[in-house]
């Protein structure tokens, strides 16, 4: 039996004695305790097994006296029946709805002065009800004021005194964060606790708790979240819960896109959900294992212990080179905005590439023989990878073209490398060789950078100066602000000087917004450079000028360059 299955087996048996004790439920935040003990209460609820009737749940989050704290005892009471259709079980019912009634009419008349006031000397006569039930206190590291010796003082009054049955759902090691909290917990740990059991489930228990279904998607999203080891409950809820927006989306697609749908969105959810448990963060995954292996190639400093367990567990995982799918599933993870349209567009080129590739093969057969084994098969590897991104062409993008080329340059295969690129020109399209790539890399080998270049370059829509000045301070459209770096000094100088009112104003400080990126590129410090040399030409013009032109925050020290401009 496994820890895990020993607590389910404690909370069983609490629950079915009605003998008054307080049992203490410590364990991590987000790893299931209280979402265990609902689930629990729910099921002997509804076979009618739990020893007493009466029951309260109070979460201890702002609370900040012992008033209040009793006061919530009362609020949250209520029947532990199954919800009854006639007979007991539906007097019982209805007893639940005239409670929420009565106390929803406490709370609102509590809010008037006179009522209020009334109600407040009552406080004791409706605390007093409380008695022979069970309380769930909740949240006890997150309390407000009031101190843990009156909340453990109060929870033994109602063990003793009153015949209730306490559970206490806590997180140790944050209430032992503040010192004085610690040590009143440990004074009365022995007085008022009968029994304390640890809540730390493994990944597999885990999942098993939160994944709940038995279909298709439910053991996809389990196995996934097993491989990466996810042990926090809530993290796995609310990756279920995006995963299943998307899932009806693709159903009518291959199984391969489900299966890409789930395997990208368990890892970005973890990623943005589970930040204690330190997983890779969403900049690392953007970039593909060749990508950092490159990078790293030439890096002087080593792998921080964070980068080696990274790499061991998107290895494991098998989490390569991102398309386009996986970046409109990373914005929606990101964003929590659901766009649709973009979704079903990338994920029904995600079904196209599975066709073509049933139909002449598979690119990943390609780099098997790289991948899986250590056999001195040097020049068997290199032909495979030639022949495989030929044969497979029709799914191969300008990324993986670049990854191939690498390798063949690499391994001393310049001819083979230089036949893939002649390959690629003579039949990629415009698309292979623009691709809308939102992080905007750049490819490696110098030949197929000089084509994507050259093409880049020809597919460039004229330059609207002054139009693109603005537009491109708010769409930081790479294009056009390198378009912008290659207009002459005296164009900027020209285009000032024409202008006037907001017109002018706009255009200014289009064109000086980029100092306000901490990492702008040269192109971005070229545009501002062109405009503040034009703008200290236009002070130096006039006293009236100069002072007009403080408030950009421009500096007026000679440059030589200036001349050029004039």
């Amino acid at each position: 039996m496994t820890a895990t299955e020993v607590v389910k087996q404690e909370i069983e048996r609490f629950l079915r004695s009605p003998d008054p004790e307080v049992l203490c439920i410590t364990g991590e935040w987000g790893v299931g305790k209280t979402f265990t003990w609902h689930k629990l209460l729910d099921k002997l609820r509804s076979r009618k097994e739990v020893g007493l009737m009466r029951y309260s749940y109070v979460s201890l989050f702002g609370i900040n006296s012992l008033e209040a704290f009793k006061l919530s005892i009362f609020e949250n009471l209520e029947f532990l029946v199954p919800q009854g259709n006639s007979g007991f079980e539906w007097m019982v019912s209805r007893g639940n709805s005239l409670l929420r009634e009565s106390k929803r009419f406490v709370s609102v008349a509590g809010a008037l002065p006179k009522i209020g006031d009334a109600l407040s000397r009552t406080q004791p006569f409706l605390f007093s009800t409380i008695r022979s039930q069970i309380v769930c206190v909740d949240d006890l590291e997150r309390r407000g004021e009031i101190s843990v010796k009156d909340i453990l003082g109060l929870l033994s009054y109602l063990r003793e005194q009153r015949a209730c049955k306490i559970v206490l759902l806590l997180n140790q090691s944050k209430l032992e964060e503040d010192e004085k909290s610690k040590q009143d917990f440990a004074d009365y740990f022995e007085k008022v606790i009968d029994t304390k059991v640890v809540f730390a489930p493994s990944s597999q228990e885990a999942v098993e708790i939160a994944i709940e279904g038995n279909d298709q998607l439910s053991t996809l999203i389990a196995d996934h979240a097993v491989k990466l080891r996810i042990s926090n409950i809530r993290v796995l809820k609310k990756i279920e819960r995006l995963v299943r927006m998307v899932a009806p989306m693709v159903e009518q697609l291959a199984p391969v896109v489900l299966k890409q749908t789930v395997h990208t969105m368990v890892m970005f959810g973890w990623s943005k959900y589970d930040k204690g448990a330190s997983p890779p963060p969403i900049e690392y995954l953007r970039e593909s294992r060749w990508s950092r292996y490159f990078n790293r190639k030439d890096r002087t400093a080593p792998l921080t212990p964070d980068e080696e367990r990274w790499d061991l567990i998107v290895a494991e995982y098998d989490f390569g080179e991102l398309d386009k799918y996986d970046l409109a599933l990373l914005q929606f993870v990101e964003t929590s905005i659901l766009d649709s349209e973009q979704i079903r567009l990338r994920a029904k080129e995600v079904d196209d590439q599975a066709k073509l590739r049933s139909q002449a093969g598979s690119l990943e057969d390609a780099w098997r023989l790289f991948h899986e084994s250590f056999a001195d098969n040097e020049e068997e590897v290199c032909n495979n990878i030639f022949e495989g991104v030929k044969a497979n062409f029709a799914v191969v993008g300008r990324a993986n073209l670049d990854e191939a080329v690498t390798i063949l340059r690499n391994l001393s295969r310049d001819e083979l490398a230089d036949g893939l690129i002649e390959f690629a020109k003579s039949n990629g399209s415009d698309d292979f060789w623009l691709p809308d790539d939102p992080f905007n890399r750049v490819a490696r080998d110098p030949k197929i950078k000089a084509i994507a270049d050259k093409k880049a370059e020809a597919a460039k829509a004229p330059l609207d100066f002054e139009a693109d000045l603005v537009l491109a301070a708010q769409s930081f459209d790479h294009s056009k602000i390198a378009q912008l770096a290659q207009v002459p000094d005296e164009d900027y100088l020209a285009l000032f000087r024409s202008r006037s009112g907001l017109q002018l104003r706009t255009l200014i400080l289009s064109a000086l917004d980029y100092r306000r990126i901490s990492n702008a590129d040269n192109d971005m410090k070229a545009i501002v450079a062109k405009a503040e040399r034009a703008l200290r030409i236009i002070a130096k013009g006039s006293r009236l000028n100069a002072l007009r032109l403080q408030k950009y925050s421009v500096s007026f020290a000679d440059d030589e360059s200036e001349n050029s401009a004039q």
